[in-house]
Parts: structure tokens; C-alpha cells; sequence
């Protein structure tokens, strides 16, 4: 069912193939375990996969480990230099980073299972920008280690951008039948 959703058959522009490919990743999500959730975040494509990062950090299930991972690769470093999302690159971004900080500070993800380090990350750290101005400073509360007791491999062999390698095959097939 991953691979050809029924109501999504015979879509061919660009905009039906996003749709196509986000409902196959978000499909995917839905049943995926909260370390799958954690190597999605680690190494999906966040330019494209913003709506999927969206519906992660909107899931309450999701691992505080994992919340920091996003909150960190989406460039919270970066995004320090701005005061309100319209003065941002990419305004979906400052809002998402906003979003995520008020659900952590308020324990809207309780578990803490999944270890994660901003400081150790291979993605995006708070020492990223040193010249950066700084005009909104990121809370302390984003700035420590989530010290949980699993370890996710963040390489897993038969993944490719954070999927398996059947759904990411499934998305590469739209690709080709809208380019044959």
C-alpha cells in the first residue's frame, strides 16, 4: 500500500508528486518506532522534508532526544539572528524552532529514551555561527544533552535519507514515471 496509495494514482505534476511522496513518508512515519522517527530526523533531506519534520515535532510521542536532534539540524544556531519569523530565510523554519522550544519546555514530549548532545551532533550545534549576531538567544533548556539510555545508530545499513530502502525506492519510482 506504501508503494501506490489509490487515491494518489495518475498525479503528474510537481506538486502532485510532493503530495505523492509526502504521503508515502508520513505513511511510513505513522507505523515507524520512535529510533526509525530518530534516523529520519538525523538524516532526511530538511530541505525538502519539512512538512514530515512538522509532523513529527507534532506527536507527542516523540522522543525529546529526537525533538533536540530537529530543533538543532533545522539551525536553531543560525536562526538567533532573528526576532520574529518574517525576518527569517525561511519563516516555516523560525516557526517550527519556536514551536518545538515551547513544546519542550513544557513536557509535551515526555520520554527521554533516545541520548542526544547538541554539542556532539553530527548536524547542526550551538557553536555553528560564532559571528552571528545574537538578538533572540536560544533557551538554556535547548542547550543540554538529553542523556537517555538508548543509543540510536544514525547510519543503519539499508536506509537511504532516513528511509528504509523500500520506501525510498517507492518515492524514487515517482520520480522516474513522471520523468519516463
Amino acid at each position: 500500500w506504501v508503494r501506490d496509495p489509490p487515491s494518489l494514482n495518475n498525479m503528474t505534476s510537481e506538486n502532485d508528486i510532493d503530495t505523492r511522496v509526502r504521503a508515502i513518508v508520513q505513511a511510513y512515519l505513522a507505523e515507524a518506532s520512535p529510533a526509525a522517527w530518530h534516523v529520519f530526523a538525523a538524516r532526511s533531506n530538511y530541505g525538502d522534508n519539512l512538512p514530515s519534520l512538522q509532523w513529527l515535532v507534532d506527536q507527542s510521542t516523540l522522543d525529546r532526544g529526537t525533538a533536540l536532534l530537529i530543533y538543532w539540524y533545522l539551525g536553531a544556531a543560525w536562526h538567533v539572528q532573528f526576532a520574529a519569523p518574517e525576518q527569517a530565510l525561511s519563516p516555516e523554519t523560525f516557526t517550527l524552532l519556536r514551536r518545538i522550544e515551547e513544546r519542550y519546555a513544557a513536557g509535551f514530549y515526555r520520554t527521554g529514551n533516545i541520548g542526544f548532545d547538541p554539542y556532539t551532533s553530527e548536524g547542526g550545534r550551538p557553536d555553528d555561527y560564532p559571528e552571528v549576531p545574537v538578538v533572540r538567544p536560544v533557551p538554556a533548556l535547548m542547550l543540554e544533552p538529553v542523556n537517555g539510555s538508548e543509543l540510536v545508530d544514525l547510519h543503519p545499513e539499508g536506509f537511504d535519507e532516513g528511509l528504509p530502502m523500500d520506501v525510498a525506492v517507492a518515492i524514487y519510482a515517482l520520480f522516474e514515471d513522471h520523468e519516463g
